[in-house]
């Protein structure tokens, strides 16, 4: 009778896996929608935590986490209107400028293949199909940067009730917590509290470490190539700053278009934006990052490199960005859980 009641229980756990995997498949793009509801509401009321927190020493929960959101969104408002017009005009320009830059490209490309034919290297066809895929490249790259504008703030669009979600996250996270402890079965509560303590503990350790690198490395890298007259300084800058949250990667693909638009101006400018990138890097290496992020990451390169091989594959760009913030709130969390 025991027996034929586990297999019983067992075919209905079955099926009701299997239902809830085809309802998942079925309801992916909700599903999705949704959670990138929640990722946004979440990264809101942890960016106004702070505030919330110290206006809740003379002011009630609801007005404190209203408040809090009010000062945070304004002050992002107010970046983006400062910044936003003239990283616009600095695209503008560089779009006109690109034609004269392809050129440079390709005679650079004609006569590094002619001294290596010189010497019977024949790179005829390759460099063909190099000087093709240049060419529509170049067509191409505004036309691409204004429609990422565009998707972004169409993106944006789509998050306008994380504000409200997060005002919620903050006023009653207490509660939510409280809630969420009791869900865990009592011989584990003591454990799941301290594995989320210890992921939270982790995780918010990282991202406040990883966005004041980011900002820091960006403004480095605008005032560096402001000197030394690089065309789009503050576009390209504001590329490096972001880029700079897929570790190893990211300021390669930024430092690339920068050494590119410093060619313009001769070898000389090309080589002195490079070595400034390099000491930009080696910077962020060896001061800023052990002091801003620590030991919050504490991976092996080889390891991360994987990592952000593997987002990029399951999730494009996104998946670069969140592989290694995921990875170490989830190892937070187990070791929490085994201490």
């Amino acid at each position: 009778m025991e027996r034929r009641t586990l297999a019983a229980h067992r075919w209905r756990l079955i099926f009701i896996g299997a239902g809830a995997l085809l309802a998942a498949w079925l309801l992916r793009h909700v599903l999705r929608a949704l959670a990138m509801q929640i990722l946004a509401a979440s990264l809101l009321a942890a960016a106004a935590l702070p505030i919330c927190r110290h206006l809740e020493r003379r002011l009630p929960a609801s007005l404190a986490a209203v408040l809090a959101l009010a000062v945070l969104l304004a002050g992002a408002a107010a970046m983006v209107m400062l910044l936003f017009p003239p990283l616009l005009a600095q695209l503008r320009a560089l779009g006109e400028s690109l034609p004269a830059l392809t050129e440079n490209l390709q005679a650079a490309i004609t006569h590094f293949t002619l001294l290596l034919e010189e010497r019977g290297i024949e790179l005829t066809a390759l460099r063909d199909g190099l000087l093709a895929r240049l060419s529509d490249a170049a067509g191409s790259l505004v036309s691409r940067a204004m429609g990422l504008l565009t998707t972004l703030i169409g993106s944006l669009s789509k998050v306008l009730l994380a504000p409200l979600a997060s005002f919620y996250l903050l006023r009653d996270r207490r509660r939510i917590a409280a809630w969420l402890t009791l869900l865990l079965p009592v011989k584990h509560r003591a454990r799941g509290v301290r594995a989320a303590r210890e992921m939270k503990r982790e995780t918010a350790a990282f991202f406040r470490g990883q966005l004041i690198l980011s900002a820091a490395v960006g403004s480095m890298t605008a005032a560096a190539l402001a000197l030394l007259r690089v065309p789009g300084w503050l576009l390209l800058g504001a590329l490096m700053g972001v880029l700079e949250l897929v570790p190893y990667i990211g300021p390669v693909i930024a430092g690339v278009p920068a050494v590119l638009l410093a060619l313009q101006a001769g070898w000389a400018r090309a080589l002195w934006t490079l070595a400034a990138l390099i000491i930009i890097q080696e910077a962020e290496g060896t001061i800023l990052s052990p002091r801003l992020v620590g030991d919050a990451t504490a991976l092996h390169p080889l390891a991360v490199l994987l990592l952000v091989s593997a987002g990029g594959m399951l999730g494009g760009t996104l998946g670069m960005v969140a592989v290694i913030p995921a990875v170490v709130s989830v190892r937070g969390a187990l070791r929490g859980w085994r201490e």
